[in-house]
């Protein structure tokens, strides 16, 4: 598993200038962005990096390779499992630190309810990346691509659809956003984070019989 995770960081380690570049524009932008702009802006794309592992992979020709070390076709997927919340992680962390830095320089020091609302960034690519990894394992890193394009086009058009259908059910949206938003902050991101570990756990399944069967 380590030599795994080491793996992907180095070949990430690659592309330290332009992770330098993001976090400038980050700060840039944070100067004169909401709080939360940094957080949800790097957890993104330090989630999304997750991708770029799988081109590397392909790219090189790795598969074939690493099935003849002592390293398992389980084994392979959960370093990558790992290394999406890993990244994810991070991310998160970075965001947080640029967006309590930018915050204390407003003078506007964010409360327990913003930082722990903003945990639920993570849950939320977790979330994501139980759909996208066995979708990456089954298709590829460019196919896999196109398919996590396609997959976030449909959930967009649900998203519109039901609020179209909602609208002309006369439901009041904003009304229904802000008794959401009324609820105890704990309860809603213990919630997302529950429904986060269910899902990852049956795309982990998922992936791992994908892997099983599919020939190197």
């Amino acid at each position: 598993m380590r030599g795994l995770l080491e793996k992907d960081f180095r070949l990430l380690k690659g592309q330290k200038n332009f992770f330098l570049l993001i976090l400038v524009i980050t700060v840039l932008l944070s100067l004169n962005s909401e709080n939360n702009f940094a957080v949800t802006y790097l957890t993104f794309i330090a989630g999304f990096l997750t991708i770029s592992s799988f081109g590397y992979d392909d790219n090189g020709n790795c598969m074939p390779f690493l099935m003849t070390l002592p390293v398992s076709r389980m084994l392979y997927v959960k370093s990558k499992y790992l290394l999406g919340f890993l990244l994810t992680f991070i991310g998160w962390l970075a965001g947080m630190v640029i967006s309590v830095i930018t915050a204390l320089l407003h003078k506007a020091p964010p409360t327990a309810d913003a930082v722990l609302f903003q945990l639920a960034w993570v849950f939320l690519w977790m979330i994501m990346l139980s759909f996208v990894l066995p979708m990456l394992f089954k298709f590829g890193a460019e196919k896999g691509r196109m398919a996590t394009l396609a997959m976030m086009l449909v959930f967009m058009a649900i998203v519109f659809a039901f609020t179209k259908l909602a609208e002309g059910m006369g439901m009041d949206m904003d009304a229904c956003l802000n008794a959401l938003a009324g609820q105890q902050i704990i309860v809603l991101v213990v919630g997302l984070a529950v429904v986060a570990l269910i899902l990852v756990l049956i795309s982990y399944f998922i992936s791992v019989k994908i892997v099983q069967k599919k020939e190197y």
